[in-house]
Protein backbone atom coordinates (compact mmCIF):
# COMPACT_ATOMS: atom_id res chain seq x y z
CA UNK A 1 0.00 0.00 0.00
CA UNK A 2 2.54 2.31 0.50
CA UNK A 3 3.80 2.54 -3.06
CA UNK A 4 0.13 2.96 -4.16
CA UNK A 5 0.36 5.91 -1.28
CA UNK A 6 3.11 7.51 -2.28
CA UNK A 7 2.34 7.93 -5.76
CA UNK A 8 -1.17 9.26 -4.59
CA UNK A 9 0.73 11.64 -2.99
CA UNK A 10 2.90 12.84 -5.77
CA UNK A 11 0.36 13.22 -7.98
CA UNK A 12 -1.62 15.49 -5.77
CA UNK A 13 1.29 17.58 -5.06
CA UNK A 14 1.79 17.38 -9.11
CA UNK A 15 -1.63 18.68 -9.71
CA UNK A 16 -1.46 21.69 -6.67
CA UNK A 17 2.11 22.73 -8.76
CA UNK A 18 -0.03 22.54 -11.87
CA UNK A 19 -3.01 24.69 -9.93
CA UNK A 20 -0.99 27.28 -9.09
CA UNK A 21 0.84 27.84 -12.15
CA UNK A 22 -2.90 28.02 -14.05
CA UNK A 23 -3.84 30.65 -11.73
CA UNK A 24 -0.59 32.67 -11.27
CA UNK A 25 -1.50 32.97 -15.04
CA UNK A 26 -4.59 33.83 -14.76
CA UNK A 27 -4.00 36.35 -11.97
CA UNK A 28 -1.52 38.00 -14.23
CA UNK A 29 -4.13 38.41 -17.61
CA UNK A 30 -6.64 39.91 -15.25
CA UNK A 31 -4.23 41.93 -13.83
CA UNK A 32 -2.92 43.07 -17.69
CA UNK A 33 -7.03 43.31 -18.35
CA UNK A 34 -7.32 46.06 -15.43
CA UNK A 35 -4.57 47.98 -16.21
CA UNK A 36 -6.01 51.02 -17.84
CA UNK A 37 -3.08 52.64 -18.73
CA UNK A 38 -1.14 49.64 -21.06
CA UNK A 39 -4.62 49.26 -22.43
CA UNK A 40 -4.69 52.87 -23.53
CA UNK A 41 -1.00 52.46 -25.04
CA UNK A 42 -2.56 49.51 -26.81
CA UNK A 43 -5.44 50.53 -28.13
CA UNK A 44 -5.13 54.38 -28.07
CA UNK A 45 -4.82 54.94 -31.82
CA UNK A 46 -7.84 52.79 -32.39
CA UNK A 47 -9.91 54.90 -29.18
CA UNK A 48 -8.65 58.11 -31.63
CA UNK A 49 -10.10 56.63 -35.05
CA UNK A 50 -13.00 55.86 -33.65
CA UNK A 51 -13.65 58.94 -31.96
CA UNK A 52 -12.59 60.95 -34.81
CA UNK A 53 -14.84 59.23 -37.17
CA UNK A 54 -17.68 59.87 -34.79
CA UNK A 55 -16.68 63.65 -34.69
CA UNK A 56 -17.00 63.95 -38.67
CA UNK A 57 -20.03 61.83 -38.69
CA UNK A 58 -21.90 63.72 -35.86
CA UNK A 59 -20.69 67.03 -38.09
CA UNK A 60 -21.71 66.02 -41.12
CA UNK A 61 -25.19 64.86 -39.69
CA UNK A 62 -25.58 68.20 -38.15
CA UNK A 63 -24.64 69.88 -41.02
CA UNK A 64 -26.51 68.17 -43.24
CA UNK A 65 -29.96 68.69 -40.93
CA UNK A 66 -29.55 72.37 -40.25
CA UNK A 67 -29.07 72.76 -44.29
CA UNK A 68 -31.86 71.00 -45.31
CA UNK A 69 -34.20 72.69 -42.26
CA UNK A 70 -32.80 75.67 -43.48
CA UNK A 71 -34.11 74.97 -46.74
CA UNK A 72 -37.87 74.69 -45.44
CA UNK A 73 -37.96 77.66 -43.70
CA UNK A 74 -37.01 79.82 -46.83
CA UNK A 75 -40.12 78.82 -48.44
CA UNK A 76 -42.42 81.60 -47.82
CA UNK A 77 -45.78 82.48 -49.81
CA UNK A 78 -44.44 85.14 -52.42
CA UNK A 79 -46.11 88.97 -52.27
CA UNK A 80 -49.54 89.45 -53.37
CA UNK A 81 -49.19 93.31 -53.67
CA UNK A 82 -46.84 95.54 -55.48
CA UNK A 83 -46.62 96.80 -51.58
CA UNK A 84 -45.44 93.77 -50.09
CA UNK A 85 -43.28 93.09 -53.18
CA UNK A 86 -41.66 96.54 -52.43
CA UNK A 87 -40.76 95.74 -48.30
CA UNK A 88 -39.75 92.82 -49.16
CA UNK A 89 -36.73 93.67 -51.91
CA UNK A 90 -36.12 96.58 -48.94
CA UNK A 91 -35.87 93.88 -46.10
CA UNK A 92 -33.21 91.73 -48.47
CA UNK A 93 -31.33 95.32 -49.00
CA UNK A 94 -31.13 95.96 -45.11
CA UNK A 95 -30.11 92.20 -44.66
CA UNK A 96 -27.38 92.37 -47.39
CA UNK A 97 -25.98 95.14 -46.26
CA UNK A 98 -26.13 93.65 -42.49
CA UNK A 99 -23.97 90.99 -43.51
CA UNK A 100 -26.53 88.83 -45.28
CA UNK A 101 -24.49 84.99 -44.62
CA UNK A 102 -25.38 84.10 -40.95
CA UNK A 103 -24.13 80.25 -41.49
CA UNK A 104 -22.10 80.24 -37.61
CA UNK A 105 -18.70 79.77 -37.91
CA UNK A 106 -18.26 76.06 -36.93
CA UNK A 107 -20.46 75.04 -39.34
CA UNK A 108 -18.46 76.50 -42.18
CA UNK A 109 -15.48 74.22 -40.29
CA UNK A 110 -17.22 71.42 -40.18
CA UNK A 111 -18.06 71.58 -44.19
CA UNK A 112 -14.58 72.66 -44.81
CA UNK A 113 -13.08 69.35 -42.96
CA UNK A 114 -15.65 67.02 -44.25
CA UNK A 115 -14.90 68.51 -48.12
CA UNK A 116 -11.44 68.07 -46.97
CA UNK A 117 -11.16 64.57 -45.71
CA UNK A 118 -13.42 63.67 -48.52
CA UNK A 119 -10.96 64.83 -51.25
CA UNK A 120 -8.47 63.48 -49.79
CA UNK A 121 -9.89 60.04 -49.53
CA UNK A 122 -10.56 59.93 -52.97
CA UNK A 123 -7.25 60.68 -53.86
CA UNK A 124 -5.46 58.45 -51.36
CA UNK A 125 -8.09 55.60 -53.44
CA UNK A 126 -7.20 56.66 -56.54
CA UNK A 127 -3.83 56.58 -56.00
CA UNK A 128 -4.17 52.54 -54.47
CA UNK A 129 -5.80 51.78 -57.93
CA UNK A 130 -3.73 53.14 -60.57
CA UNK A 131 -0.51 51.54 -57.67
CA UNK A 132 -2.70 48.70 -58.35
CA UNK A 133 -2.47 48.89 -61.91
CA UNK A 134 0.86 49.65 -62.82
CA UNK A 135 1.25 46.25 -60.18
CA UNK A 136 -0.57 43.84 -62.47
CA UNK A 137 0.58 45.40 -65.45
CA UNK A 138 4.04 45.09 -64.46
CA UNK A 139 3.34 41.14 -63.58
Amino acid sequence: MAPGTDEAQRQRELSKAALATSAGRLEDRVRAELDWKARLRRDGPRYAAIAGGAVVLIGTIVLVRSRLRGDRADEETAPATLDELVAELQSLRKEIKKGGDKTPVWQKVVLRGVSAAGSAGGAYAAKRLVDRQEARAAA
